[in-house]
């Protein structure tokens, strides 16, 4: 029988699509347990997927991996000289025939490796690649056979998965809270490695007590809008930015009503992005560049966490637009909200008082949307103008993913936690019944392949969660409309 070539595209396939072991043991024998497989990266150079959750033995770890059909090509493809690949947690071979056990990144880091050979049965392996030659991986099962299921069947179904996923955000929320309520009490910065507080926190016991200091609500907040302004691409980056510029570094500040430009001072001069000021061109357009650096100046000496490497930022086969330097610019006019105008505090209010849905559809995207003015008005990023005018830092699209993935679930555990079950009830409402505006390709597919035409944020938040734990995996026998089809 001809021996068939494995290449890394259908190894990413495999990585994503389908039902591999989720434990396994490393080349040198460590359990290895699958959290979260992360987010593909679609850039030329760098590690294949970001934002990877693995277990080793009682270690959870979050950062990236990298995909090679075997072990040797670390070291062929200059991996081990990259400073890209530095987050690197674990390297995903398909075979393993110098029986290495590791590798090492640039900044000597040893990682763990597996291989996918020792988990996948030729009969397996024969189906997956027969799967992936008829291109079935991006076709839902059921697309031609749900027909006969009524759209009210099909949507009742979405609507409890769109509940379902808002609860998972929520958790996620919680997780994270009790972490920054832990570090603040022991006046821990954050580590600037990963760390793993999973265990020691299970055995704490919270109270409602414990998430009284606004300062963890403004942190979690700041955290989350930053991370979802980074798209796939950048997200690792501004929560790592979050982190490194907290809020209680930033309550440090002179007070003030506008700190728009320290703010965009200290996060860009922390993201190692703001060019160097001895080395920018004698333009006009360096003007703005050089009172930054004058303002950055007065705060050298604040307790900063981790500086960004410039290398580290995804601008390549990114719109400019979405540059990390205009998420960076409007994640700011939303900090110094957060810091100046007690946004917290504003939409606690607007849920205690306001259950008019477009009223508080109305408010929310005032909040969130955010117009360029200014220097970013012109510019994508430093000393270059841009050929066009932006209009927006934060659009009406990318708010509205920020309301329902991030407020909302806020929002309801902040209530759930200080029982203001009235408010809590409103959250869920507004949730059940608010449209978003823009599209995403997975919900367009599975809107089509079902035949669903409501624009509610549930049953997107529903497709999503349908798609991504049970269409892409053929998990049909978990699934309410599989169920009734197979």
């Amino acid at each position: 029988m001809k021996k068939r070539i494995i290449s890394e595209k259908f190894l990413c396939e495999i990585w994503e699509k389908y039902n591999i072991n989720d434990t396994m043991q490393t080349e040198d024998g460590k359990s290895i347990t699958i959290l979260s497989r992360g987010d593909k990266n679609n850039e030329l150079d760098g590690p294949d997927y970001r934002n990877v959750k693995i277990k080793i033995d009682n270690k959870t770890l979050i950062g990236d991996i990298e995909i090679d059909t075997e072990i040797s090509n670390w070291e062929k493809h200059n991996h081990h000289t990259n400073k890209k690949f530095n987050n690197i947690i674990l390297h995903v071979t398909y075979e393993n025939k110098s029986k290495q056990c590791f590798v090492t990144t640039e900044n000597k880091r040893i990682i763990p490796s597996i291989s996918l050979s020792n988990y996948i049965t030729s009969k397996e392996l024969q189906f997956y690649l027969s799967d992936s030659n008829s291109n079935k991986l991006y076709k839902i099962p059921c697309h031609d056979l749900n027909n006969e299921i009524s759209e009210k069947v099909k949507t009742d179904y979405l609507i409890s998965l769109g509940s379902k996923r808002f609860s998972f955000k929520k958790r996620k929320l919680f997780t994270r809270l009790r972490e920054i309520a832990y570090l603040n009490q022991r006046e821990l910065k954050e580590p600037i490695v990963n760390y793993d507080l999973e265990s020691e926190l299970r055995r704490l016991k919270f109270n409602r007590d414990d998430f009284n200091d606004p300062i963890i609500w403004e942190q979690l907040l700041y955290e989350n809008i930053f991370t979802a302004l980074g798209y796939s691409k950048n997200k690792e980056n501004m929560n790592k930015l979050a982190k490194s510029v907290d809020i209680k570094l930033l309550r440090n500040l002179e007070n003030n009503t506008n700190l728009n430009k320290p703010l965009e001072a200290i996060l860009f001069k922390i993201s190692g992005l703001l060019p160097d000021v001895n080395n920018l061109p004698d333009e006009e357009t360096s003007v703005y560049t050089r009172e930054l650096f004058e303002i950055w100046s007065k705060y050298t000496d604040l307790d900063y966490g981790q500086r960004l490497h410039p290398a580290t930022w995804n601008f390549f086969r990114i719109r400019p637009q979405n540059f990390p330097t205009l998420r960076i610019a409007g994640g700011v006019k939303i900090l110094n909200k957060i810091l100046t105008e007690n946004l917290i505090h504003n939409l606690i209010k607007l849920f205690e008082i306001g259950k008019d849905i477009k009223k508080l559809r109305k408010k929310l995207r005032e909040i969130f949307v955010v117009k360029a003015e200014g220097y970013w008005q012109e510019h994508f990023v430093f000393d270059q103008h841009s050929k066009t005018k932006l209009m927006y830092l934060v659009g009406i699209s990318r708010a509205d993913e920020i309301i329902v993935n991030i407020i909302l679930p806020f929002l309801s555990l902040y209530f759930e936690i200080f029982s203001k079950k009235l408010s809590y009830k409103n959250v869920l409402k507004f949730y059940l019944n608010f449209e978003q505006i823009g599209s995403n390709k997975i919900v367009d597919k599975m809107n089509s392949s079902l035949k669903i035409k409501s624009k509610k944020s549930v049953i997107y938040q529903g497709s999503l969660h349908l798609y991504l734990n049970n269409c892409c995996k053929n998990k049909c026998n978990s699934c309410e409309i599989g169920k009734l089809v197979f």
